[in-house]
């Protein structure tokens, strides 16, 4: 009867450490080991994404142009 008193015990320790993990990042954070939030991040289209690269290719150009004609 002892050793079903002590196994018991040993059950509801660990579930109940468990929960409380589980319960929220909260409880589960401690210091530095705690993971950063996350972030949300806006997507970008395929027109947007060409444009900003026509611009970039534009101004290289340009530099290139500039220089060349020195």
């Amino acid at each position: 009867m002892k050793k079903f008193a002590i196994a018991s015990g040993l059950a509801s320790a660990v579930s109940a450490a468990a929960s409380v993990a589980a319960s929220g990042a909260a409880y589960a954070c401690a210091g530095l080991s705690c993971p950063p939030p996350v972030a949300s991040v806006p997507e970008i289209s395929a027109l947007e994404g060409t444009a900003a690269l026509a611009a970039l290719a534009a101004i290289v150009l340009l530099t290139w142009e500039r220089r060349r004609a020195r």
